[in-house]
């Protein structure tokens, strides 16, 4: 068994902690033993030094170095134990008007000694791996996974059969017999400039459809919009099932061209074509395996490009069933867990051993 002494400043509920290192380690059955060792009461944090006690691997997590923190982390370099330094946002591109900004600020210094002297950093993207080689040694991209266990039986308005069956309710036009079109943008307040963008799009197709489309947004809502914002759910396997319960046509993942953005990871793809969802997303480097037309629509900056596919998305029952069975099969069948943590779990020993 491989003992991995993880300190993190996510709660283990949270989705980072759950995609990048519970989720995994619980996929491998038994062969890793992950002491979580940062705990939290929602306010203040009681930090475990000692779970690297013994322990073969110690991992940091995101934005866990920092000045109250750095002793800690030098404890760990000097200690003999290989350090991974696991990070899956570009804190050192973090844009003008982030929510995060200023709490990266103070990361930001102490990220760059930890990636220049961990013995391993992993990322989730190609890009970010790109953006941190200048300063560390080694890094290794370990791509998001689905966790079937969450998003495995889940099953969306779009991949249900017979629904497309049921007696008209407010048609969009074009598209009869299908009641109204539900879009969604799943995100975090941090998300608010990149929904920006398309915010014209979605005014257009509102105007044009009416009650024949509906929005729905989930953590983060372009002003005016509020009312139809619902809380974000921080718990992870909580938002997972909020996500399948409204039952939603098409998802939406618009991103603004950026450094920080172009290092994000597919994630939004995975769990809108988890639930059988057609989607719309950037045409930017995080969506690049999106097979346009096919499993997603991609879009540029111009909202007029987001018109075009939401409009044939909404006027197109079927060609959102076939792309939201595709994005599934795909997704499911590709970027599952349970095969997907043998390469945490390669990745994880090799470091463990590499000062053997």
């Amino acid at each position: 068994m491989l003992t991995i002494a993880t300190y993190s400043l996510d709660l283990p509920t949270y989705a980072c902690a759950r995609l990048r290192l519970l989720g995994p380690a619980s996929a491998l059955r038994g062969r890793v033993e992950m002491r979580w060792a940062a705990v939290s009461d929602g306010r203040d944090y009681a930090i475990d030094a000692s779970a690297m006690d013994g322990a073969d691997l110690v991992v940091f997590q995101r934005y866990f170095p920092m000045r109250e923190t750095w002793p800690l982390v030098e404890s760990a370099l000097a200690s003999g134990v290989p350090v991974v330094y696991e990070v899956d946002d570009n804190f050192l591109a973090v844009p003008e008007g982030h929510p995060m900004r200023v709490r990266l600020a103070a990361v930001e210094p102490y990220a760059r000694r930890l990636l220049e002297r961990a013995d391993l950093v992993t990322v989730s993207t190609t890009e970010l791996k790109r953006a941190f080689a200048g300063l560390a040694a080694k890094v290794e991209v370990l791509p998001n996974f689905l966790d079937e266990r969450l998003w495995g039986h889940a099953s969306g308005f779009g991949v249900r059969a017979g629904l497309a069956d049921g007696p008209a309710r407010d048609c969009p036009e074009d598209a009869p017999g299908e009641g109204p079109v539900r879009i969604v943008f799943a995100g975090t307040p941090s998300h608010l400039s990149d929904l920006a963008a398309v915010l014209p799009a979605l005014a257009a197709v509102k105007a044009r459809y009416g009650s024949g489309v509906e929005l729905t947004f989930m953590g983060c809502a372009p002003e005016g919009l509020a009312a139809l914002c619902l809380p974000f759910n921080e718990d992870y396997a909580g938002y997972a099932a909020a996500l399948a319960a409204l039952d939603a046509h098409i998802g939406i993942a618009p991103l603004a061209d950026n450094a920080f953005n172009r290092c994000k990871s597919a994630v939004k793809w995975l769990e809108y074509s988890a639930l059988g969802m057609a989607g719309v997303y950037a045409d930017l480097p995080p969506y690049a395996r999106v097979r346009h037309g096919e499993t997603g629509f991609k879009a540029g900056g111009d909202p007029a490009a987001w018109e075009k596919a939401l409009t044939a998305l909404i006027g197109d029952p079927a060609l959102r069933r076939d792309m939201g069975a595709r994005a599934r099969a795909e997704a499911l069948g590709r970027c599952g867990l349970e095969a997907g943590a043998k390469g945490f779990f390669a990745v994880w020993q090799r470091t463990a051993h590499a000062r053997s």
